[in-house]
């Protein structure tokens, strides 16, 4: 064991005070918590520097009634609980629960709060020097879904912290919740969650790079999880409901706020701000409104009907758009600050930056060239044109160029590895034939009558530069040159800055900006582009969440809490076999070539999207609670004493790291309480494990049933081992009240228990014992 101090705590308080100086760094030891287990093993990925025993403190070892209630210390002995005459009488559930664990030893020694407060169960969790890095312990995934499970959960995982999915998406996409609600069928609740953290889904499921795939866990086990394809046809069902969904808030909250630009980044925070009560208005200086969506990205990948039809949706929930209107020209923008109770600036990055080559002025601006191109223009510059860059923008000129009969070549100073563009889309170029000169960099172009004379010089890689990218080395000796109808330069954009007053940029053109509040001056803010430089759609959509954050804390309002769902933590364990993702359909070559407002890649189908939400593996901890006294708490309807509150059985354990419990970092347990129960009202607890001398059921299960006129009156049933938390069995409650007691009710009770069920591979057994478990338990009632 690695070193560690040990407490001796002579009274409750004594030991929360140094469970609060050590803020989470102390864990206390008492008897069945399994603490020096984990120690010893060095199952914890972060040693306690402190334990507290509170086995010295006197007092807390005791049972007794008092005013209808049962009460037991929590250093109270198992052993002598299971021989109290008063709980074997009454509360004879809990009796047999505390006589069940494990052998005489351990009940000798362990305590009842050490039982209802030991830790989970799951083999990789506790296998020795913490071999195993899993999601319980912050880790990325849980390994019993495609591993061993014979003794893992069967009715799901409980989510711990966030997902990997969820972590890579930069707008913190729920995706895991969201998918659940496909997986059952309800779109509508899957479209809420979706639209929490993304209200253009039907946009970033065409054109989002989706970094939720590249972690997604699914992928260690055969391929990821094709999150885009579901997120699109997600987007369509939006819009094709979008009279459901898409709403006016209740009431206005009296404060006004003016979007300057209608790009992802403007509608986000159009959205969020809408939605939650404020005036919302956003100028465009374009004629419609979308900003890059509808000028910058080809149609081909963007319709743009699709972004018309997202513009009326979120136009429908009293979102004003002024369209026409160049902020800093038709209108002054100190004059937008009064008029308006805060003004967002939310400018795309417009301004390609420059080469600084000689001849740089005979070439055209990439983004300029889209822009044409999306305004209706259907001609090529030439027809030899060279293409100068790596990232999104060159290659969606290039894949335009080929468009309109052109012959595009892009020329880029570093490997193909290095390219920042979209993996995808450089794969679809070069699918389509587009030449690529790679290590090549211009360092002038010529003038000569109707042609341009490129010189380029050849490249190698050196040092890895500030970015992590290999540094590209000129190569001595290695010049050449090309001639070209046109050059189009798309090797990075900017913002500009000119509409904006002086005291809102630097010296050197940047925007005074503070990223954490996206704050810029007075009632002034930004995001998307022009607080960031040129990012992704998705990487926009964050900015202008958080932006509506920050505005409504400015105003003193409240953008809209996200509305948070009880996620469905089931799913199909038969999809844990290894199968293909789906393939998304979409044009041929010699077919996707012939248009520029086509789209390229197609839609998956209603089943194709129930196949591929059923292959998540809703990433969420998969082991079980071993408590053998906790669901007869529950079932007794027990509360559990602190040093701080008193807490219903049902609602004291939780998922946390390390943690079961709800209980705070400081905060100790003192006491139980049961009431005392009905005349009428039996209860019975029964456990199936493996050897009787270890601690570990399989599956247990407690019941209290209350009896009225020979019928059912009440009943609480747990079961526990089968889940992360005790299992109550409330449709087995449902199929026993107002029946008799007989068989065919205790049979159907089991099976109504386990109807919720999704076992893994290897533990499908444990149904049928919880099925029996459940209907002894019955039965015992009688």
């Amino acid at each position: 064991m690695k070193e560690f101090k040990h407490v001796n705590a002579a009274t409750v308080e004594k030991a929360a005070s140094v469970l609060k100086e050590y803020k989470g760094r102390a864990k206390v030891s008492a008897g069945g918590t399994d603490l020096l287990g984990e120690m010893k093993d060095e199952i914890l990925p972060e040693y306690p520097e402190v334990v507290v025993n509170l086995k010295s403190i006197e007092g807390l070892d005791y049972i007794k009634e008092e005013d209808g209630t049962l009460k037991i210390g929590a250093l109270t002995r198992l052993e002598d609980v299971a021989k109290d005459a008063a709980v074997k009488g009454k509360y004879a559930a809990l009796a047999e629960a505390a006589h069940k664990v494990a052998s005489p030893h351990i009940r000798e020694m362990g305590t009842i709060a050490g039982n209802i407060c030991q830790g989970n169960r799951c083999w990789y969790y506790w296998v020795p020097d913490n071999r195993f890095y899993c999601i319980r312990k912050a880790g990325k995934m849980c390994y019993a879904p495609v591993g061993e499970n014979r003794y893992h959960s069967i009715f799901g995982a409980v989510r711990v912290g966030s997902t990997p999915c969820s972590s890579a998406c930069p707008a913190s996409v729920d995706i895991p919740s969201y998918l659940s609600k496909v997986r059952d069928g309800d779109l509508l609740e899957a479209a809420k969650i979706l639209l929490n953290s993304n209200p253009i889904p039907s946009i970033t499921g065409r054109v989002c790079p989706h970094f939720c795939e590249q972690d997604c866990n699914r992928a260690e086990f055969d391929e990821a999880v094709s999150v885009r394809s579901i997120e699109r046809s997600m987007g369509d069902y939006v819009l094709e409901n979008a009279s459901k969904i898409f709403k006016a808030p209740g009431k206005d909250n009296g404060k006004s706020v003016a979007i300057a630009g209608s790009g992802p980044a403007g509608l986000s925070a159009a959205y969020y701000l809408r939605k939650s009560g404020h005036r919302v208005t956003v100028f465009e200086r374009w004629k419609e409104a979308g900003g890059v969506l509808m000028y910058g990205i080809p149609g081909y990948r963007l319709p743009k009907d699709v972004v018309r039809r997202q513009i009326k949706a979120l136009e429908s929930t009293g979102i004003e758009f002024k369209l026409g209107v160049d902020i800093g020209k038709d209108m002054d923008v100190k004059k937008l600050m009064d008029s308006f109770d805060a003004v967002f600036f939310a400018g795309g990055a417009w301004t390609e930056r420059d080469l600084g080559i000689k001849g740089e002025e005979s070439m055209m601006a990439g983004l300029e060239f889209l822009r044409n191109v999306n305004l209706g223009a259907r001609e090529a510059p030439g027809q030899k044109v060279a293409v100068i860059g790596g990232g999104n923008v060159a290659i969606d000129v290039a894949r335009t160029l080929l468009r309109l009969k052109a012959e595009p070549v892009i020329l880029y100073r570093r490997s193909e590895e290095e390219m920042p563009a979209i993996a995808e889309e450089v794969k679809n170029a070069k699918e389509e034939g587009i030449k690529f000169e790679l290590l090549t960099l211009p360092v002038e172009a010529t003038k000569k009558g109707s042609k341009i004379a490129l010189k380029c010089v050849r490249m190698k890689l050196g040092a890895l530069d500030e970015t992590g990218r290999a540094r590209p080395v000129a190569i001595e000796g290695s010049e050449f040159t090309t001639e070209f109808d046109a050059v189009i330069k798309a090797i990075g954009e900017g913002p500009d800055m000119s509409c904006l007053p002086a005291e809102f940029v630097d010296e050197k053109g940047r925007l005074k900006i503070d990223l954490s509040t996206h704050g810029v001056g007075k009632n002034v803010f930004a995001g998307g582009d022009c607080a960031t430089g040129p990012a992704t759609v998705v990487e926009a959509i964050a900015g202008g969440r958080e932006a509506a954050d920050s505005i409504a804390q400015y105003l003193g309002t409240k953008v809209e809490d996200k509305e948070v769902m009880e996620p469905s933590e089931n799913f199909n364990s038969s999809y844990f076999k290894k199968m293909s993702r789906v393939k998304v359909p979409e044009l041929s070559v010699s077919e996707r070539t012939k248009s520029l407002d086509v789209e390229d890649v197609l839609g998956i189908g209603s089943s194709e999207v129930d196949t591929e939400a059923n292959r998540c593996f809703n990433c969420g901890c998969l082991a079980v609670n071993p408590s053998d006294v906790a669901p007869a708490l529950i079932a007794l309807n027990a509360k559990i004493k602190t040093t701080e509150r008193v807490i219903e059985a049902g609602k004291f354990f939780s998922v946390e790291g390390d943690k079961t419990t709800v209980l705070a970092d400081d905060e100790i347990v003192t006491e139980i309480q049961v009431p005392k129960p009905s005349a009428a009202t039996k209860s019975n607890f029964i456990k199936f494990a493996l050897r009787k001398s270890i601690d570990f059921p399989v599956v247990n299960c407690a019941s209290a049933v209350e009896v009225a006129g020979g019928k059912v009156k009440s009943a609480t049933i747990c079961l526990n081992a089968v889940y992360n938390n005790p299992y109550r069995a409330t449709k087995a409650e449902e199929a026993i009240v107002g029946k008799q007691i007989d068989e065919a009710t205790a049979e159907a009770a089991g099976a109504a228990a386990v109807a919720d069920a999704c076992p893994l591979e290897r533990n499908r057994y444990k149904i049928q014992i919880a099925k029996t478990l459940v209907k002894r338990t019955i039965l015992a009632c009688k």
